[in-house]
């Protein structure tokens, strides 16, 4: 049995260096952006070091899921400093709700409850030795740890509605930088007519969701039937993302996606257990565990196939 895990995010970097002139507001907020970003780089300087004194184990897996979303948090507080600081022109789409200070609030509660928890934690540690009992205590500090830092990563976006940009120079800007006319024509046709083809090689279809929890780490697991509707030859690997969606067809949840087992045209593919680790602080993993599968419908969007013949094709 295995999982895939969602782990994904775009780093924006900074734009030239040209630099425009800050509102009051805004220099507010990359101050107080600039003193989250401080305090992460704390925790991850902590936790890489933590990190490099295990080779292995239960312990090594969960230092290094922590420096994980540390650098998850920090390029999240990098992007949006860039975002605001930066002149150049660009059309800047924003995939999370605004801020939610109520939220940040309780969650700024829960954050000072858990880093007694985390402290306690780790006095315990110290104090354990060596053995079995010293393991113990090492892992649930780690633990502790790991849950401090993803509400942390919520209490950021709740504040700031900070999440991955999509930057996309603006047409004008293009045809200045080249020296030429901006085009007339519509810039996001091609690509709508790309990711038309992307949701029709695969059909995935919901057979079964649960939720389990296994070596203190909560999961969803899917059996799902791959369809390969539109696909043109055998395959070694597809590479895409399975988005999960309501009734409505508006997008709830996104989950990185390999298919390593081939496929040929016309033969449907069923894939047993396979799923993501359970946050419960994520908004997106709570509407997977609430909502019927009834509720559900599901859609691949391929992104890369690498087919049996050892030719490739990306979108």
């Amino acid at each position: 049995m295995f999982y895939k895990c969602l782990v994904g995010l775009s780093l924006i970097l900074v734009l030239g260096s040209c630099s425009k002139s800050l509102s009051p507001e805004q220099q507010a907020q990359v101050k107080s952006l600039t003193h989250e970003l401080s305090e992460t780089d704390t925790a991850l300087s902590s936790a890489v070091a933590t990190d490099a004194q295990y080779s292995g184990g239960a312990v090594k897996a969960l230092t290094t899921l922590r420096v994980q979303l540390l650098q998850i948090n920090k390029a999240l507080l990098q992007q949006r400093i860039s975002a605001i600081e930066s002149g150049a022109p660009m059309t800047v789409k924003v995939n999370t709700s605004k801020p939610d200070t109520e939220r940040a609030n309780l969650l700024a509660s829960e954050i000072a409850a858990q880093e007694t928890k985390a402290a306690a934690a780790q006095v315990k540690a110290d104090s354990a030795g060596g053995g079995l009992i010293g393991a113990m205590a090492q892992m649930e500090t780690a633990t502790e740890q790991n849950t401090l830092a993803l509400l942390r990563q919520q209490y950021l976006i709740a504040k700031y509605g900070l999440a991955p940009l999509t930057v996309t120079p603006r047409d004008d800007a293009r045809a200045e930088a080249s020296g030429q006319a901006a085009p007339t024509t519509n810039p996001e046709a091609a690509t709508s007519d790309n990711d038309k083809i992307q949701f029709e090689i695969i059909k995935p279809v919901l057979l079964s969701k649960r939720f389990a929890t296994q070596d203190y780490q909560d999961y969803i697991w899917f059996n799902i039937q791959f369809d390969p509707i539109g696909l043109d030859k055998p395959t070694r690997a597809i590479k895409g993302t399975l988005i999960l969606t309501d009734l409505f067809g508006e997008q709830k949840f996104a989950l990185n996606w390999t298919i390593d087992k081939p496929m040929k045209p016309g033969e449907t593919y069923t894939e047993n257990g396979s799923g993501f680790d359970y946050n419960k602080f994520v908004d997106s993993h709570q509407w997977v565990l609430a909502t019927d599968l009834k509720n559900m419908r599901a859609k691949f969007r391929v992104d890369s196939i690498l087919y049996a013949d050892d030719t490739r094709r990306d979108f």
